[in-house]
């Protein structure tokens, strides 16, 4: 009798515990970001279905554009995955809440080609929608493109990552410097990378602006380092993986 009262208490607290598991791996929401989730968006939301979503439990959301010269239209699309044709018009438009969220707009092609044509067409839509430019970040990896974005009132972003990730030494300094020559002539853009270039970007460049993204699983021995780091009033913005049940991709 009393093994098994024992047997059921343990089934009970067994059970509970795996039911706790489900909900939380189901759950948008993260034990390390507790506390820190007016500075976290939802990473690469790539369609209406899953932007619909994620409003739900984010105030900002990142997202891939890449230009089309031909039809002056952005692709909503992280190559090499396949397009399934959603035009950026159409991603505002579905954005019918009164406080309109962040973006952050990782533009794949913006460089000094195209620069004009994406400027001319991503101002022409913020008018249109009377989108809030103070609420979107415009990144590249080609810095000498974020002049006139900058200048309109857009936040603005040098795409660090393949840069300083793994950097050590003398390869460091000497990558600190060529991104120092940059920033010294636009010091109004900030620096984003992965969480793992954030050593690099706090020892070489600690009150510059920093924008992030966490991609870890739920549970990952660097809990510790990423609480610390939320800390930092010079990271703005964290991005962390957000699985909706439609529309990932």
């Amino acid at each position: 009798m009393i093994i098994g009262k024992k047997r059921k208490r343990f089934l009970l607290v067994a059970l509970s515990v795996l039911v706790l598991l489900i909900v939380y791996l189901l759950n948008p929401y993260r034990i390390q970001f507790v506390g820190h989730y007016d500075k976290i968006w939802a990473h690469r939301v790539n369609s209406t279905e899953k932007l619909e979503s994620a409003l739900k439990h984010f105030n900002g959301v990142e997202l891939d554009l890449v230009y089309d010269t031909i039809t002056n239209s952005f692709d909503v699309n992280h190559p090499p995955a396949k397009s399934i044709g959603l035009n950026f018009q159409t991603y505002l438009s579905k954005i019918e809440i009164a406080n309109k969220p962040y973006l952050w707009l990782d533009i794949k092609n913006l460089n000094l080609e195209t620069v004009e044509g994406i400027y001319i067409r991503l101002t022409y839509l913020v008018e249109k929608y009377n989108y809030s430019k103070e609420k979107i970040l415009v990144e590249t990896r080609y810095p000498e493109a974020l002049p006139k974005f900058t200048e309109y009132g857009f936040m603005t972003s040098y795409y660090l990552d393949s840069k300083v990730k793994k950097v050590k030494g003398d390869a460091a300094n000497v990558v600190a410097d060529e991104i120092r020559s940059i920033l010294e002539n636009q010091p109004k853009i900030g620096i984003s990378s992965s969480y793992l270039g954030y050593d690099f970007m706090t020892k070489f460049f600690p009150k510059k602006e920093k924008y992030i993204w966490v991609l870890t699983p739920r549970i990952h021995s660097d809990f510790f380092k990423i609480r610390r780091m939320l800390t930092d009033q010079t990271i703005k913005v964290v991005l962390i993986k957000y699985n909706a049940f439609e529309g990932n991709r």
